[in-house]
């Protein structure tokens, strides 16, 4: 590009995060030379490895060499900061300053001096504010690729954890084995605790092989909305208290009794709590059917 073409340069360093304002109390936009010299050296006086503020001293470097470079040429330098709060705030924030600057100076040419790739986000802002865009780079104390992957990876987390689907695996599936194993403790059954995790994982495998939440989660509605619902619930904890029940009575008895009695036992011992569950889990619905269909025939 030649030099003669260009008539006003605006040396850019954008602080997105806001550390400037944060640590050293300065909110942007710093304009001029000395007032980014002034900035940049309040801001390492507190946080002496702030890679901020060497961004700041090389757009200070920057516009000196623009200074010798592009001759006739206005040249000035600005530090602008955004909003630690969220990315929205920040580019809301960064677009209020670029336009308070191109306010007052309106420049053919933008060079941002970036420390690293979350500062390089604002370019598609810049380019809607400036003809054309430079960036110079400055590294400090890591490596571009390096902070590149960071940003990639902290992206993808906070996309994995906005799923409600992979944040139950994240968080509800150890949750889940701490309160088991938790549970068992307080009753003192430890030795079960592989058995129990072993089918709480084989039931979650299994619902994610088979889709069963979705096969059965009309199932419920069958027996009502309410009350039927309430007591389906109650019905199926209840069997599944019996099975366990069972189970317990057959990991005692089984070296007293011989198999055929162990089996008969088992039966006459779960078939009557089996029933009754069974009832239950029918007769909310019974009863909330026969009220449903009382209030119908009083409306008609």
């Amino acid at each position: 590009m030649s030099t003669s073409s260009v008539r006003r340069i605006l040396i850019l360093c954008v602080d997105r995060d806001a550390d400037l304002t944060e640590k050293a109390g300065i909110k942007g936009p710093v304009i001029g030379r000395e007032a980014c010299v002034e900035a940049g050296v309040k801001l390492l006086s507190v946080d002496p490895e702030e890679a901020d503020a060497n961004a700041i001293f090389g757009a200070i470097r920057e516009y000196d060499r623009a200074l010798q470079q592009y001759k006739g040429a206005e040249v000035q330098v600005a530090t602008i900061t955004g909003d630690s709060r969220s990315e929205n705030y920040a580019d809301a924030e960064v677009e209020r300053q670029l336009t308070e600057i191109t306010s007052k100076f309106k420049a053919d040419l933008a060079i941002l001096v970036s420390d690293g790739a979350d500062d390089e986000r604002v370019l598609p802002l810049l380019h809607s504010f400036f003809p054309r865009v430079f960036v110079r780079r400055i590294i400090v104390q890591q490596s571009r690729e390096l902070e590149e992957t960071y940003f990639l990876l902290r992206r993808y987390l906070k996309k994995l954890l906005e799923s409600p689907g992979t944040r139950a695996y994240i968080f509800g599936v150890p949750g889940a084995v701490i309160l088991i194993t938790s549970v068992l403790s307080v009753f003192n059954l430890q030795r079960y605790m592989w058995t129990a995790l072993g089918g709480f994982l084989g039931i979650l495998l299994m619902e994610r092989g088979f889709s069963l939440k979705k096969r059965f989660s009309g199932l419920p509605e069958v027996f009502g909305k309410r009350s039927g619902r309430i007591s389906f619930w109650l019905g199926l904890v209840g069997i599944g208290y019996t099975f366990f029940r069972e189970y317990m009575l057959i990991s005692k008895s089984v070296v007293e009794l011989n198999p055929s009695k162990l089996f008969g036992t088992v039966i006459v011992d779960s078939s009557s709590l089996i029933t009754l569950f069974m009832i239950m889990m029918v007769t909310g619905g019974i009863i909330e059917a026969h009220y449903t269909g009382k209030r119908q025939e009083l409306l008609l």
